[in-house]
């Protein structure tokens, strides 16, 4: 088994592709939303009871039916020790080190995986926060990675960003990325990268990414990284085919029933399996003018046609700023995949109306959820809010899978091996 740390974790979206063969073991998790750490513990109570063939207790939990010290007392104690809920700063450094250390004991750590926040590099209101770049930390948080690099020098390491980061400028107004490989290089990585959109890889969503994957110097392969990752493409299915077997809910509904038993290969494959109990499909409630709003939207859409805020009846129209963020209203489509799932579902669904004129609500956690890629069995802790936002900041499971396996397949590449 190879000895990682997961850096950067948010809920464990990358975390969860990594965990789905015994190849890797996690040395700890680093991250700095006590919110997505609560839903990492989580997964962890969830794969030693499935371990154990006794899931009763973590469906009883996700239920309702028993509270989390309940369930926190039928686990061994040091279960969730992994997880240091701690932010990656020049002055948390020196802690975090001692912490891996200490889990290390004499072994080796072979790989690093992780991404810092991406969003000062996002080309979403990069315009809004030119003011701020002088002041953003976040900018330069991939420098605390390369201390990880330097104290550790693993075989391997996978860096996720935004697409965004290609272009983005430094404060000396030159572009950042060639820094970070230079730096990367100097450091002894070898460094490929390419953007990597999760729908050509069986996400039903059509998200762009940049997956840079690093390996030590003085290791030489027969072939490179994407080359193993190219042979895990796999075509997409449909938002119809995704939400299927999900039932009908309005607008401040819920239901904890599916409407029908597996009826998709794929869900079947990745999404569901034969004794889940659905949860979190709540509907977020909505005023009226929303409402109305909604209909028109989706009913533009299903003409081939996205509604700007401009076009929407001046009556129904509450926002004065009618020159900027005119798609702010967004509907699904039945017959495509999704668009981008970004934390800015955590404020409002506007940009996510569900596609069933019928239902005429933005969608729910779960359908969030499942077009990230994450599994039905996947509860988020806390809030709706915080479930959004950690399901928004995610790698799709179903991408990270398949990353974590083209890695394996890279490695055994290496010549000599």
């Amino acid at each position: 088994m190879l000895n990682i740390v997961d850096v950067f974790s948010g809920a464990g979206g990358l975390t969860e592709g990594f965990r789905y063969k015994d190849y890797y073991n996690f040395i700890c998790h680093i991250e700095m939303d006590k919110d997505a750490c609560s839903s990492l513990e989580l997964r962890n109570i969830y794969y030693y009871l499935k371990k154990e063939n006794n899931l009763s207790p973590y469906f009883e939990y996700i239920q309702g039916k028993i509270s989390r010290d309940d369930l926190y007392s039928i686990i061994p104690r040091n279960l969730t020790k992994d997880i240091l809920n701690k932010e990656i700063s020049k002055d948390t450094i020196p802690s975090i080190f001692e912490f891996i250390d200490q889990r290390l004991g004499n072994n080796e750590l072979d790989g690093i995986i992780g991404g810092p926040p991406c969003q000062a590099y996002s080309t979403i209101g990069r315009a809004n926060n030119k003011s701020k770049k002088s002041t953003d930390k976040r900018i330069y948080l991939y420098k605390h990675y390369l201390d990880f690099l330097d104290k550790y020098k693993p075989k391997f390491f996978v860096f996720e960003n935004v697409k965004g980061l290609l272009s983005f400028k430094d404060l000396s107004g030159e572009l950042l990325l060639p820094k970070i490989i230079c730096e990367f290089d100097k450091c002894g990585y070898e460094v490929d990268y390419q953007i990597v959109d999760a729908s050509n890889y069986g996400v039903v969503q059509k998200r762009e990414r940049l997956i840079l994957v690093g390996h030590r110097k003085d290791l030489v392969f027969d072939n490179s990284f994407f080359d193993s990752l190219a042979e895990y493409v796999e075509a997409a299915p449909t938002i119809k085919e995704l939400f299927e077997d999900l039932p009908s809910i309005k607008s401040g509904g819920s239901s904890h029933k599916y409407r029908c038993d597996v009826s998709s290969q794929f869900v079947e494959k990745y999404i569901r399996k034969k004794d889940d109990i659905l949860t979190q499909h709540a509907a977020r409630p909505h005023n009226e003018n929303d409402l109305k709003i909604y209909k028109l939207v989706l009913r533009a859409k299903k003409k081939g046609k996205n509604l700007r805020y401009i076009d929407i009846p001046e009556e129904l129209q509450t926002h004065s700023n009618t020159t900027s963020f005119l798609d702010r209203y967004k509907a699904l489509d039945y017959g495509s995949v999704s668009h981008t799932v970004v934390a800015h579902i955590a404020k409002d669904g506007h940009y996510y109306i569900h596609p069933d004129l019928r239902q005429n609500r933005s969608i729910t956690v779960r359908e969030a959820a499942r077009i990230q890629g994450f599994p039905d069995d996947f509860y988020f802790e806390h809030s709706r809010t915080a479930a959004f936002k950690q399901i928004g900041n995610a790698v799709p499971p179903i991408l990270s899978k398949k990353i974590a396996m083209a890695v394996i397949d890279f490695l055994r590449g290496e010549k000599g091996e």
